[in-house]
């Protein structure tokens, strides 16, 4: 039995992205023959000011394909000679109208979001934490590579129309030998390089699209377009690393960045790293840090028993995060069971994918920021262990991987709380 699908179109990104790189308006009969192939459409509608001089011939095609246009009153506020527009309230609309179609439908199991704004990455979120399907439907070269990652499905606009010449010329010559998805890759980084462009997993394969019209990695054998890139550089073929809490492309003969550059940990103020050293200078006080060696010492070093063992308290960092007052025991230890389940050591992209998977997924209420201070008070705390291994033995250099301190005394009780 064919699923139910909805469509929520952002017109005015849409049209503009279309006529910006393609000198074109949408081909609305277009976007709704590809949306069938993923179900039967039970709803269509599309977001703009219709007042608008370039939208205003639209709703009657619209109409005609049976989608409904929503009119959202553009509003403006000055902004140096001319008058700036505000699109705000468009994707607010689209986003509370397609939440309470959620909630009002739920035998629809697929949405369709024709937009490339990544604005929408939390619609997105929501709609696949309540088991839904996601497809956006956008211009590659307009479309946010966070929004691309997001989705279940990425269709490019470009290629609604590479298929369609494709199938005319089927029978007229010989169809092209098909791309080498990995020579692809590695033109791909190239290009990106040569732009000036980041070169996160997201951007390489947003430019994978844009150079073949549409790639998917599953047609090539691969769950997910990371494990296409590793096997990829297996080959020889890139290099990868950890940069800021992303994993970044590089071509084999580029000077790969120092990882430890990018390591949470090395965000720690250099004088909280120094106060851990020797006195603070008032009085010969000393700090809690050499009370801590002490102990230690007393106790028989790092190899002794747990009690003995240092330990920086996330309330003694500079920016006052404490993981013990700022998560609930349900969240430390939900993501404590959440880090303890990947392979270990982990990689700080696994660790944080893994932890925003459980914000996506309804289980806890996390923002980016929140998450990289989590991850950092877990590694001050001694949760997280440095680990420096190579990823596979093909890798051209050792990598900074952390290991969840499941044996330590602190970790067991925040896994056995509730």
């Amino acid at each position: 039995m064919q699923e139910d699908l909805a469509i929520f179109m952002d017109w005015e990104n849409i049209y503009i992205s279309t006529v910006q790189e393609y000198k074109t308006k949408p081909n609305v009969s277009a976007i709704l023959e590809k949306a069938r192939e993923f179900g039967r459409i039970v709803s269509a509608s599309a977001y703009a000011d219709w007042t608008d001089g370039e939208f205003r011939s639209a709703p009657p095609t619209l109409y005609s394909n049976g989608i409904a246009p929503r009119y959202i009153s553009a509003r403006y506020f000055p902004g140096g000679r001319s008058q700036k527009r505000r699109t705000n309230s468009i994707d607010v609309m689209l986003a509370v109208e397609c939440s309470d179609f959620l909630h009002n439908h739920p035998q629809v199991d697929t949405y369709v979001l024709v937009t490339g704004d990544g604005d929408f990455i939390p619609l997105v979120s929501l709609l696949r934490s309540r088991g839904k399907k996601v497809v956006v439907i956008g211009v590659s070269e307009a479309t946010s590579y966070h929004l691309i990652e997001s989705a279940d499905h990425f269709i490019s606009y470009a290629s609604l129309f590479e298929e369609d010449r494709a199938a005319k010329q089927k029978d007229r010559k010989e169809p092209k030998p098909k791309a080498d998805p990995y020579q692809e890759l590695v033109r791909a980084v190239g290009n990106l390089k040569r732009g000036g462009k980041t070169r996160v997993l997201g951007q390489v394969k947003q430019q994978m699209i844009v150079q073949l019209g549409s790639f998917d990695e599953r047609n090539v054998g691969f769950k997910k377009f990371k494990d296409f890139v590793v096997e990829a550089e297996k080959r020889g073929l890139v290099n990868t690393v950890d940069e800021d809490l992303e994993l970044h492309v590089y071509l084999p003969d580029e000077d790969i960045p120092d990882p430890n550059g990018a390591d949470l940990s090395s965000e720690e103020p250099a004088e909280a790293k120094q106060q851990t050293r020797r006195g603070d200078g008032n009085g010969g006080a000393q700090p809690a840090g050499e009370d801590r060696e002490s102990k230690e010492a007393k106790s028989g070093g790092k190899n002794g028993s747990s009690e003995g063992r240092p330990v920086t308290r996330p309330s003694e960092r500079s920016d006052g995060f404490d993981l013990l007052s700022d998560l609930t025991p349900y969240e430390l230890k939900t993501i404590c069971e959440n880090i303890e389940k990947l392979r270990s050591p982990a990689s700080m992209v696994e660790i944080f994918g893994s932890i925003r998977d459980l914000d996506d997924r309804g289980e806890l209420e996390l923002s980016r920021d929140e998450i990289s201070e989590v991850i950092t008070a877990m590694i001050e705390a001694d949760f997280l262990s440095k680990v420096r291994v190579k990823p596979y033995k093909e890798a051209r250099s050792s990598m900074t991987f952390y290991k969840l301190e499941s044996d330590r005394e602190e970790v067991q009780s925040a896994l056995q709380a509730g």
